[in-house]
């Protein structure tokens, strides 16, 4: 906790600290990402499975028919990418790095030594998820793009020196990123703000992954209480949800981006709020 203590020193200002507030912000997301990275070997097993499945692809005979059909890898990408990536891969991976921040901390029997640290609570709950943000998007935003690479890397490389230079194929890739790190805010807050009210994360966790699971089977107004409904608006290939869906418009994407950013912001603030009433008892832990 050194770090921490450090930053507090600086005699105060007037008005809001916002210089101390800053390096105590710094500190606390540096001692973090060394937990964190340190802490995400299941996750990096997690992170290798989209490319084990593309690489399977690509050795698996008839898993690549035609080189030239590069229209076929993208829509191949996309419907990857949507149902295991984004759907489970990234769903599973926020559950365990943001449903853990406080709960881990209690289970160690060390979230304490912050409450005693000058440091105020709502810096702690704002820097421990700015580091699972890092963590989760360093992962997989790496994971989506070699998976987008990979998926292209058996083909034609004139066709897909084509799709990247005439067809927006760079764009592909800067939207399919966008999505995973939109992905990380709104399922690390949802899942940070549940770990303040549940014991564990693996009951919320389910009844969110159903939600999202039946999506396509809400009505339009349901479908707006949904995180993958702003999701998948971004993403640059459209991927039929089925005979039996339930049509609905599409946000405009900068709905989808100002939505998800104000979702984290609500939830993020209600969990500040939820630890400055926070009192630590380790035997119900």
């Amino acid at each position: 906790m050194s770090d921490i203590t450090a930053t507090t020193i600086p005699a105060a200002r007037a008005g809001l600290p916002w210089g101390q507030w800053w390096s105590q912000l710094r500190a606390i997301v540096r001692l973090e990402l060394r937990k964190g990275f340190r802490r995400s070997f299941g996750l990096l097993l997690l992170a290798l499975a989209p490319l084990f499945i593309v690489v399977l692809r690509m050795i698996v005979p008839g898993g690549v028919r035609d080189t030239a059909d590069v229209a076929g890898a993208t829509q191949f990408f996309a419907g990857f990418y949507q149902a295991f990536v984004l759907r489970i891969v990234i769903f599973l991976a926020c559950v365990s790095i943001f449903g853990n921040l406080i709960r881990r901390e209690t289970l160690d029997r060390s979230l304490h030594y912050y409450f005693l640290s000058p440091v105020r609570r709502e810096l702690l709950v704002v820097a421990k998820y700015v580091t699972g943000l890092i963590v989760s998007f360093a992962l997989f935003g790496l994971t989506t793009a070699l998976s987008f690479v990979l998926t292209y890397l058996p083909h034609d490389s004139a066709a897909v020196s084509h799709f990247i230079s005439q067809e927006h194929g760079l764009g592909h890739l800067a939207s399919y990123l966008l999505v995973t790190f939109l992905a990380c805010v709104g399922y690390g807050a949802v899942f940070l703000f549940f770990g303040f009210f549940f014991k564990s994360p693996a009951m919320p966790a389910l009844v969110v992954f159903g939600w999202e699971g039946i999506h396509f089977l809400l009505p339009p107004l349901l479908k707006e209480i949904s995180v993958i409904h702003y999701l998948q608006s971004l993403c640059p290939v459209k991927v039929s949800e089925g005979p039996i869906a339930i049509l609905s418009d599409a946000p405009a994407p900068w709905v989808s981006v100002v939505g998800l950013t104000a979702l984290a912001v609500v939830l993020v603030a209600i969990s500040a709020w939820k630890i400055r009433r926070m009192e630590i008892s380790y035997d119900e832990a």
